[in-house]
């Protein structure tokens, strides 16, 4: 027994010795690195390395929720090119209150190479929406209780790269961005316009940018006002398929420095309308094609003022324009009188860039004018304490139709000029940083007239110079 055991061990002993003398002529297995994220401070805080790339990325995002109350108005919809007064809207019919909740996230990708850095940004909007706080809200969209509605929108997809922005970014035109949301101006989402455009930078914060952005995305390139009669003719004016020929051509001069920056910017577009009169046709019931140079000019200057308390600082924006209402009204904070009527009820308009007409009676001759405006805003911010800060901001903004579109009556297609103005003053407390929980009263007055008459009986309905105020509550997490 004693000798059958030591056998044993000493055959084992042996296995294991030729076993590990042969392991030692394998190769060797060692398990991957583990490449753990690391910081990257090339670009500022919060950007890391993605793992096994030389590309540095941002992930962030934003809750907000908005509660707001506007009183409804009576309103009577815009003017008939037929002769039609216009359709009574009650203020029964109308929302009085609106939510919003909406989710935001934010991807910011960078890449040096030889010419420099590669940029790429993308941003979804994610939004679920009540009341007035669905779009189209109020009375010019034509959806006066608006029920419930999710949407989703791309805010931003652009790529940069030496010099070169593609992609939709916000537009080179606009100095003050749209600080507010859904109170009684233009003010809406920095959803931007697709471009393509060059940034050269110089020395001192000097910078020029020439662009070509996308006017299909300007509301009031997409149609013409059309008139009935008027002093040349009865035969009313109506408008045809209003294609998008070229890019509105949009550059800037800026200088960004301690003390503040400053902008001027220029933007020429083309206003295209078709007329469809039959009397007019050339091809089908297509009648000739308008063309129409509108054009636009601005400045803007922003003004720190750390001697009041860190942060503070005023700014402002003036614009004017010829047929270019979607950058002389509708961008940045200025009023706006089409969609201020979203909220002030009253005797509507839609302005256009363009407006068309017969010249005679059997509208075998169509004119076109273009709509003049001038605008001017302005914002002070100041830090009460670190953490609570209030804005005050004030906007005004002039119409001004061509003269056919003055002396033609309201029932008929015709504009008065009109004047808009707007006082808002917000209040925000930020506990934490990144977070705000902030207040906001804003006051609007549209002041126009009604070309030649006013339609019978709708004119003790509503008024033809509305105005209202508006309440909102707002709740924000950036992260």
């Amino acid at each position: 027994m004693t000798l059958t055991k030591s056998l044993l061990l000493g055959t084992s002993a042996a296995l294991l010795a030729v076993a590990g003398a042969q392991a030692a002529d394998l190769p060797s297995r060692k398990a991957a690195p583990v490449e753990y994220v690391r910081v990257c401070d090339a670009y500022g805080a919060g950007f890391y390395w993605i793992p096994g790339t030389d590309t540095c990325l941002k992930v962030g995002g934003r809750v907000r929720v908005d509660m707001w109350y506007t009183p409804a108005k009576n309103a009577v919809s815009h003017r008939s090119t037929t002769g039609g007064a216009g359709t009574f809207i009650s203020s029964n019919a109308v929302d009085q209150n609106g939510w919003y909740a909406r989710g935001i996230v934010n991807m910011d990708a960078r890449t040096q190479s030889a010419w420099g850095t590669v940029q790429t940004v993308f941003a979804l909007r994610l939004m679920a929406a009540s009341g007035l706080g669905n779009t189209p809200p109020g009375y010019t969209g034509g959806v006066f209780a608006a029920g419930n509605a999710n949407s989703a929108t791309i805010e931003a997809a652009y790529i940069r790269f030496a010099g070169f922005t593609v992609g939709q970014a916000a537009s080179n035109f606009t100095f003050l961005p749209p600080y507010q949301y859904h109170a009684m101006v233009t003010a809406g989402f920095p959803n931007g316009i697709r471009q393509l455009a060059y940034t050269a930078t110089f020395g001192g914060g000097f910078s020029a940018t020439i662009a070509l952005e996308n006017r299909a995305e300007l509301t009031n390139s997409t149609a013409a006002n059309t008139l009935g009669a008027n002093p040349f003719t009865a035969t009313a004016a109506t408008a045809g398929p209003n294609a998008q020929r070229l890019p509105a051509l949009v550059g800037n001069v800026r200088i960004d420095q301690s003390w503040g920056s400053a902008m001027l910017s220029a933007a020429v577009l083309e206003n295209n309308a078709t007329f469809g009169n039959a009397a007019l046709a050339v091809v089908g019931n297509a009648g000739p094609r308008v063309s129409r140079t509108g054009w636009a000019v601005s400045g803007g200057l922003r003004v720190n003022l750390p001697m009041l308390a860190a942060g503070d600082h005023i700014q402002g924006w003036v614009a004017y324009g010829v047929g270019a209402l979607d950058y002389v009204t509708t961008s940045g904070i200025n009023s706006n009188p089409p969609v201020s009527a979203n909220w002030l009820g009253g005797f509507l308009r839609a302005d256009r860039n363009v407006t068309l007409f017969c010249v005679n009676a059997a509208c075998t001759v169509g004119g076109a004018e273009q709509t003049k405006a001038w605008s001017a805003a302005a914002m002070f911010t100041h830090y009460w304490t670190p953490s609570l800060r209030s804005n005050l901001i004030g906007s005004y903004a002039r119409i001004m139709p061509g003269s056919v579109t003055r002396n033609t009556a309201w029932a008929n297609g015709g504009l008065s000029n009109a004047t808009v103005w707007t006082l808002m003053g917000s209040l925000i407390w930020s506990p934490v940083r990144s977070f705000d929980i902030g207040v906001e009263l804003s006051y609007s007055r549209l002041n126009q007239s009604l070309p030649l008459s006013v339609p019978v009986g709708l004119g003790t309905l509503a008024s033809v110079s509305p105005s209202n105020w508006t309440g909102r509550v707002r709740v924000e997490r950036t992260f």
